[in-house]
């Protein structure tokens, strides 16, 4: 069954790169896209939608205020907030009122397509009008890990961490890889190899240790995973 999604956005380029990205996820449709929160209303009182995407920022009512007239109506359609507001005040408004993501401009595809694709497999699990077991709700409600490109921090480089990978798999299984040692042989700052040294930490991948020296800032060795 396709799931009709209303685009709710203000700024025309952002509103097709949206509704592109909708449509190439399989089961997906965007029926509708409302450039404010008076269109927005119009199309939820007079179409059959599943799921809002909705910006908070538009001219007029802003996105919250939509939601929070739209539930105060009645309304329980599912929303997945888009936007650039990442006031924690905004977010904790837009929790109270229910919302199954909330994704923060800018955003890459990945992410986008995660969030459609967790969306789709709640819809799934909640219309069998069946039952449930706790570990189905455990993997469908905390959403289950995401792809690594949705999880690489805002600034760092695919292309880096591959290289960065590569250097550590091909070293010795009780090689001691030295963060100068990473320096000198890719090419990159200090900055930059603890960055995504500190990611493949949190990955599982390496071990990371401090070493202090006499004098001067603190190096690092790290030690690839079995």
């Amino acid at each position: 069954m396709t799931i009709r999604v209303l685009v709710v956005e203000d700024d025309p380029m952002v509103m097709d790169i949206t509704c592109k990205y909708v449509e190439s996820v399989p089961g997906f449709k965007a029926v509708a896209r409302a450039a404010s929160g008076d269109a927005a209303r119009e199309c939820v009182r007079t179409m059959d939608i599943d799921l809002i995407i909705l910006d908070i920022f538009m001219p007029g009512m802003n996105g919250i205020d939509l939601l929070a007239e739209l539930r105060s109506g009645g309304c329980l359609t599912d929303v997945i907030f888009l936007t650039a507001a990442d006031g924690t005040e905004f977010i904790n408004r837009a929790q109270k009122l229910g919302f199954v993501d909330y994704l923060i401009k800018p955003f890459n595809y990945e992410r986008f397509h995660d969030s459609l694709a967790h969306y789709q497999k709640l819809r799934d699990l909640l219309g069998t009008g069946g039952r449930a077991t706790q570990e189905q709700l455990d993997s469908t409600l905390r959403q289950g890990p995401l792809s690594e490109s949705a999880r690489v921090q805002k600034g760092m480089h695919p292309k880096t961490l591959e290289t960065i990978r590569k250097y550590i798999e091909e070293s010795p299984e009780s090689a001691v890889i030295t963060q100068q040692e990473l320096v000198e042989n890719l090419g990159l700052s200090r900055v930059t190899v603890r960055r995504y040294m500190e990611y493949l930490s949190s990955t599982g991948e390496v071990t990371v240790q401090m070493v202090y020296g006499a004098v001067g800032r603190p190096s690092y060795t790290y030690r690839k995973m079995g």
